[in-house]
């Protein structure tokens, strides 16, 4: 009873982050496509980053709302797949369980500088002095600690079937192809796809342990 509350939990979070994904990939945009309302990779100036924050606070604010509820809802995907991967591997659950609860924290950590720039200038507050490269190197590893979670539950996911196999497959090609995104920024833009099929994924397999 106890493993089956937690799934559904599991599932409902998983839900939630596939929502909140749609929401920052397709509803809340920027109006200019040349600015990211995320701009925490060094792929542009500084005053890029600032015009950004200082342009669309509002906008940036809705953003990072839909992402601060992805990074508590994934938080609580991974202690579900901390269940599933144990029966198998309780080292390696460990370690992906500690690697996802370390991106959680950096990615708030993340977050609260692009919510604070963005409160700060909707009270008449203008951006100038950002804290960069510290929110890039945040980033950077926020999504290292992401890459070493789901590739120790990757490793260890039971393939009992055609839905075990396409998740387990999934999560050892995220770190894989994360990785492969230092070289490529065409491959640095799958990683969001990845977590979208991912959690629509992991909330199906969910909903069906809850019924076994």
């Amino acid at each position: 009873m106890h493993n089956k509350l937690l799934f559904q939990a599991a599932a409902a979070a998983a839900l939630v982050a596939f929502l909140c994904t749609l929401v920052m990939g397709f509803v809340v945009r920027s109006p200019d496509p040349a600015l990211s309302l995320q701009p925490s990779t060094p792929s542009g100036t500084t005053a890029e980053f600032i015009k950004v924050i200082n342009t669309y606070p509002q906008l940036m604010l809705r953003f990072f709302t839909a992402d601060s509820l992805f990074v508590l809802s994934y938080l609580v995907v991974f202690f579900g797949l901390f269940v599933v991967a144990s029966e198998r591997s309780f080292p390696l659950a460990w370690l992906g369980l500690g690697a996802g609860i370390l991106a959680a924290i950096l990615d708030a950590t993340e977050n609260a500088f692009f919510i604070n720039y963005a409160l700060l200038v909707a009270n008449g507050v203008p951006l100038t002095d950002p804290e960069l490269p510290l929110i890039y190197h945040i980033a950077n590893l926020k999504y290292m600690a992401a890459f070493a979670a789901f590739y120790a539950f990757g490793l260890v996911f039971p393939r009992q079937n055609w839905l075990g196999w396409v998740i387990s497959v999934l999560m050892l090609a995220f770190p894989l192809i994360g990785v492969l995104g230092n070289l490529s920024p065409l491959l640095y833009e799958v990683r969001g796809l990845f977590l979208l099929v991912g959690m629509a994924l992991f909330c199906w397999y969910f909903l069906q342990r809850t019924r076994a």
